[in-house]
């Protein structure tokens, strides 16, 4: 895979977390994963995340679409799995379930990801929320982004009846039900996101 298993074990470490992304990820996808780390970065320091929980969401966002790179299959599957592997439970259950790949893998007729990697709770959920705000806010160059223009791109490149467009919309319409949520979306939006 081209990153030694000496690293995978340290993949939860933030710049461990980095080197494995830039190791194996194609620029585009680096440059993404960038931005969702840089948006998580400071999503960290707006909630003042405590600093265990702060390296937990910088790794995740670090590998959050690293399964792209590791296999063919569904990607936040695969992902998880490589980290589960590696003894990054917490760290795999968060990658399994960055922006609703539970929900999509429905709609793609794909297994069931809950029954593989039970949904993150307690602050690991807070974590989650905090990945999917990142992901969200970040284009597929790094670029920081809107949760509108996000959509527009998305449209089109990959036309409105794809599940992709449908979960970003369902990702929008959940993160903005919740007022911190969205109120954090706003601030992260206000610090540098073009409109």
């Amino acid at each position: 895979m081209g990153v030694s298993t000496a690293l995978w074990r340290q993949a939860d470490d933030p710049k461990c977390a980095h080197d494995v992304c830039m190791a194996l990820s194609s620029p585009a996808r680096y440059e993404h994963s960038r931005g969702v780390a840089q948006r998580a970065a400071r999503a960290a320091q707006l909630v003042r995340l405590p600093a265990d929980e702060r390296r937990m969401l910088l790794a995740a966002a670090w590998l959050h679409d690293i399964g792209y790179a590791v296999s063919s299959g569904y990607h936040p599957v695969e992902g998880a799995r490589v980290l589960r592997r590696a003894g990054h439970e917490p760290l795999a259950r968060l990658v399994a379930h960055h922006s609703g790949a539970a929900a999509r893998a429905e709609l793609l007729g794909l297994p069931d990801v809950t029954a593989e990697f039970p949904v993150p709770t307690g602050p690991d959920r807070g974590l989650l929320n905090l990945l999917d705000v990142s992901d969200l806010l970040s284009g597929p160059d790094g670029e920081p982004i809107t949760p509108v223009t996000r959509l527009r791109l998305m449209v089109d490149r990959k036309g409105p009846d794809s599940p992709s467009v449908q979960m970003l919309v369902r990702n929008v319409d959940r993160l903005g039900a919740q007022p911190d949520t969205r109120r954090l979306i706003e601030l992260l939006s206000d610090a540098g996101v073009p409109a």
